[in-house]
């Protein structure tokens, strides 16, 4: 009996053994060599976190390169100088540390090639492309009507300037100041530098009027004066006329009425028959001057004294009140007498003696430089004999051709 329980106890045991065993656990995977950590990573720190070897030459190579790019400002022999290194010691320091990555990505290095290349060359093209006179600015160049000045501003880096104005290339003007805060205000009278208008009736460059200035660290700059501020005098008049007549009678002249043009006219501009002129308008210009018109051939008379400030004529009329009016066009002058409607005429008494030729002088006296006098004169055949139609007798023709 104990014989058999023997037997099967030990029949038991390989099976109890066995399933006592633990199952077996499967092997983590093998940690990778070092090889194929070189492989397959990039490390860019060592294991106390700082930055690896590679990324150390990387960055010294961007920091030689934006030193470089700081000094090759200078320009010159020594900035390509420094353009020369920065290119092959920086590029080269940023090339060696992408190989010791182990793993060089083209289209990386290409694009910090081609950044490394603009930083160290754009300064340098700056200094050597741009001229050294950019920093010297001349601008905000003025004309004050009321004091006749010229005005402009001179903003740069310097201690002190010398500026000129030249007219043709003649120097007219100069000056000198000390510049503070980076900017010197100079004022120019006029009469300073004039020498002739700007332009001339058609509104091409007569006289080429230019500032310039050389600043006391060598800096240069200039400017050209717009020609509207340098048209300065007027030198041509036009006239036309026409007759009056008498309101309640249309036999009886009472006088002429007149209109002036003054400024700038072209030299084919003429008086036309029945009192017109040729010309409609001019070039708009503003000048100071004065302008007298007289009125010859029969009995001498002359219109009050008419002065001119910019572009606004202004005179005292011999009939009492005050005279004004733009020279931007046709002028009409006050004469000696009004009609019923208001209109300011010359009266036929004043000038008119008999039937003939009629003329019209305009002087103009320029108050700016040596106060040139131009003068213009038109004629024309007036006959203002008033009619009498009881008597037959015929009424003059008024104002008639040019003569």
């Amino acid at each position: 009996m104990s014989g058999l329980l023997d037997k099967a106890n030990a029949a038991k045991e390989p099976e109890t053994e066995a399933a006592a065993e633990p199952a077996p656990v499967k092997a983590a995977a093998a940690a990778p060599t070092a090889s194929t950590q070189v492989g397959s990573l990039q490390p860019t720190s060592d294991a106390s976190g700082s930055p690896d070897v590679a990324t150390k030459i990387s960055l010294a190579g961007w920091v030689i390169i934006l030193l470089g790019a700081i000094l090759s400002l200078q320009g010159g022999a020594w900035g390509l100088a420094v353009v020369a290194i920065v290119l092959v010691v920086g590029i080269g320091a940023i090339v060696q540390a992408e190989r010791m990555t182990g793993s060089i990505n083209q289209v990386k290095l290409g694009a910090s090639i081609v950044v490394a290349l603009l930083i160290a060359t754009t300064p340098y093209a700056a200094v050597m492309l741009v001229p050294t006179n950019a920093s010297m600015a001349i601008s905000e160049v003025e004309l004050n009507e009321d004091t006749n000045e010229l005005s402009f501003k001179v903003r740069g880096t310097m201690s002190s300037v010398d500026v000129s104005i030249e007219a043709d290339g003649v120097e007219m003007w100069a000056d000198s100041g000390d510049v503070s805060n980076d900017m010197k205000k100079f004022k120019v009278p006029l009469a300073d530098f004039f020498t002739g208008n700007g332009e001339d009736y058609a509104g091409n460059e007569a006289v080429e009027y230019v500032i310039k200035g050389v600043g006391s660290n060598g800096q240069e700059g200039e400017i050209k004066i717009p020609t509207r501020f340098t048209t300065r005098e007027a030198q041509n008049a036009g006239v036309r006329i026409a007759e009056l007549h008498d309101s309640d009678d249309a036999d009886e002249y009472l006088g002429i009425t007149m209109e002036v043009l003054v400024g700038l006219l072209g030299p084919n501009e003429d008086a036309e028959n029945g009192g017109g002129f040729s010309a409609v308008g001019l070039r708009p210009m503003s000048a100071d001057y004065q302008v007298q018109v007289t009125v010859s051939g029969g009995d001498t008379w002359t219109e009050s004294l008419i002065t001119v400030d910019g572009d606004m004529a202004t005179w005292a009329p011999q009939g009492g009140g005050t005279g004004s009016g733009s020279t931007a066009g046709w002028l009409g002058l006050t004469g000696s007498g009004t009609d019923n409607s208001g209109v300011y005429y010359l009266e036929k008494s004043e000038f008119y003696t008999s039937a003939g030729c009629y003329t019209f002088t305009v002087d103009i006296t320029n108050t700016l430089g040596d106060q040139s006098v131009y003068t213009s004169e038109f004629s024309w055949n007036i006959d203002l004999k008033s009619g009498d139609g009881e008597n037959s007798v015929p009424k003059g023709e008024g104002v008639g051709e040019t003569c």
